[in-house]
């Protein structure tokens, strides 16, 4: 019942790819917004010129909202029925444009207190709507099967076929007009656990500072953070941990009352639309039975060992005495050729090569992206930390990055220029009404530019420690996007399925159910200790209702996609460009299969860890030679 439909990407992995540096970059920070140079900031201006303009556009919602009531107790008229769809298109174009604007305005600067009170309103108003609209299918679903289904095949109806065949199949989930204007209003409510668990994390949240070796004092910024995780130092490492998971910690009881408001909110709308679980509720708007879920969590603990066999590795070449902690698992394990920062003009640069197999029309559309300024490049005080590409049908896509020069960073541009261009062909090509892509399938664009990056860059690599170099960051991003996105997963599944026996979320049964797992993941080299059980508190993507299992759909997705056309075999690349075209006009599982991947069957998975071992028995040769 979220209204917010945006893609975010806070990577949770390391750096996937490098390539030649440039020696005299120098690190970017900017304390203050206005200090960063247009360039590297985002055309918001392409959406509405001025704060007025956006206040005339909510203004005109506001009143066009009062027409919906015309059509009220009229929807068996089919001329009214195609009116009532497109004006909700229309009304809902227009929302999607406020509430895009004032959220990005909101995520430059989380401290501004107008931007804050702009996107509470754009929520706000976006309920209004949802609920404006909530008797229309109630009025649909009491028309004759035979009349519904006589809309799919006609010609006035074709923006809408998909939408009449959704209709049907979830009917028994519907609710009277009253109950869906029941729900649609508490749809507002049910963001209260995501936004406080989001002010927390980008505001209020305060961390220690650190003395780095040569004595410099260091502020702990989520960039920062991801950076300080890479260093050789082990003790480095530890401070920058402590500080991070220091500032959850102290919180924790609250996060856990956050979370497991979340968590409720998510059962009570699945119980209201007569789903068995929350899980089932989630899976279906995308068509996905249970049994496909829990059958990827199977998939990945049948094969674990590989995983333990890394960390095992892991400890032999950092030379850990005692036990791998959670701060060892980042730093790389082979020595990068050069270490300088790498300037954003030259991630662009890496990123185009290295997509090269997707085609001429894709390398100038990027070539576009990064002229007309989609890109939010670098952090500043209380932007929004992480990554996300967002946008909405009339606008181009944004992609907020907190750019740091790392190889990190340059993978997450690519990863985030996937979604963003699966937007951007998507609604060039569909009507509005088919032009959102399923979640199910939104990581598919965006860790296929990963995988194409990182094969790339190993085929090309000029020296076995380079190709070594690669190797690891390649074992770190199938890490991190499946062994470590299917065990947030698998807690996800627990806590929920705990919830809906009465069991209490309080933080320590959270964090027992974390530590386990932990120890399940990564075997008898990890030392579990009691702060790392915290990492939960810190996963924004517990708030967005089963989501973490789609990076691991996503990336076994893209590791096919990206080696068919790698090899170019035949018809693989104008497949997937179609692919990332289709917007929505099928159900997720049927798009894939035209494109060549099949995720109703575990061989997509089971393949990418397939290669994870065959990448880490690699290594380990390349280290013995």
């Amino acid at each position: 019942m979220k209204l917010k439909k945006q893609i975010i990407s806070i990577l949770l992995a390391t750096s996937i790819a490098t390539f030649p540096l440039l020696s005299c970059a120098q690190e970017v920070h900017y304390t203050n917004r206005s200090d960063i140079p247009k360039q590297y900031t985002w055309s918001i201006e392409d959406i509405y010129k001025s704060d007025s303009a956006w206040e005339e556009d909510f203004k005109k919602l506001e009143n066009s909202l009062a027409k919906v009531d015309g059509y009220k107790g009229k929807l068996k008229d089919e001329k009214n029925i195609l009116e009532i769809l497109k004006l909700k298109d229309e009304l809902f174009r227009l929302k999607d444009k406020i509430y895009v604007y004032a959220n990005l305005k909101r995520d430059e600067d989380s401290s501004n207190s107008k931007y804050l009170a702009m996107a509470d309103r754009a929520e706000g108003i976006s309920t209004k709507a949802a609920a404006a609209f909530s008797f229309v299918e109630p009025e649909l679903l009491s028309l004759p099967e035979e009349t519904l289904k006589s809309y799919i095949n006609k010609p006035e109806f074709k923006d809408y076929n998909l939408y009449f065949e959704n209709l049907l199949r979830t009917k028994q989930h519907s609710l009277s007009s009253e109950g869906e204007r029941v729900l649609a209003l508490a749809s507002d409510i049910a963001s209260v656990p995501e936004n406080i668990a989001s002010i927390y994390r980008n505001v209020d949240r305060k961390t220690e500072d650190i003395t780095l070796d040569n004595g410099e004092k260091v502020k702990v910024t989520p960039a920062m953070y991801s950076k300080l995780l890479n260093n050789p130092n082990r003790e480095i490492r530890r401070k920058a941990f402590e500080s991070e998971f220091r500032s959850f910690e102290k919180n924790i009881h609250t996060l856990a009352a956050t979370l497991a408001g979340e968590v409720k909110t998510n059962i009570f709308f699945a119980k209201a639309r007569n789903y068995n679980s929350a899980l089932e509720a989630s899976l279906d708007a995308d068509n996905i039975k249970p049994e496909v879920y829990d059958n990827i969590i199977k998939a990945v603990n049948d094969n674990l060992e590989p995983l333990h066999k890394y960390v095992s590795l892991r400890k032999k070449v950092l030379g850990i005495n005692d036990k791998v902690r959670y701060y060892d698992m980042y730093v790389p394990i082979v020595k990068q050729a050069q270490n300088e920062y790498i300037s954003y003009e030259k991630a662009k640069e890496m990123v185009k090569e290295a997509l090269g197999a997707l085609g001429e029309n894709y390398i100038k559309d990027l070539d576009k992206a990064f002229k007309e300024r989609w890109v939010d490049v670098y952090e500043n005080d209380n932007k929004r930390s992480g990554a996300y590409a967002w946008g909405s049908y009339d606008t181009h896509p944004y992609v907020l990055l907190n750019y740091n020069g790392t190889l990190d960073s340059v993978s997450t541009l690519a990863h985030e220029l996937g979604h963003a261009m699966n937007s951007y062909y998507s609604n060039k090509t569909q009507p509005y009404s088919k032009s959102q892509y399923p979640i199910f399938t939104a990581e598919v664009a965006s860790t296929t530019n990963e995988a194409l990056m990182i094969d790339y860059l190993i085929k090309h690599a000029k020296t076995k420690e380079e190709k070594m170099y690669l190797i690891n960051s390649y074992l770190e991003k199938i890490r991190g996007s499946i062994y470590t996105q299917i065990m947030y997963a698998e807690f996800e599944k627990a806590i929920h399925e705990a919830a809906e026996k009465g069991v209490a979320l309080n933080s320590k049964f959270l964090n027992e159910t974390w530590g386990n797992l932990m120890k399940k993941y990564y075997g008898d080299d990890f030392e579990v200790d009691e702060l790392s059980k915290v990492w939960w508190s810190r996963i924004p993507h517990f708030y967005y209702n089963f989501y973490v299992y789609k990076y691991a759909t996503g990336l076994s997705s893209g590791i096919i996609l990206s080696e068919k056309m790698s090899n170019n075999e035949k018809g693989a690349r104008d497949a997937y460009l179609e692919f990332l075209a289709a917007g929505g006009n099928d159900y997720p599982v049927e798009m894939l299969k035209k494109a060549g991947v099949d995720l109703s069957t575990t061989e997509p998975i089971e393949k990418a860890l397939q290669k994870f071992d065959s990448l880490l028995n690699e290594l380990e040769k390349l280290m013995n030679e």
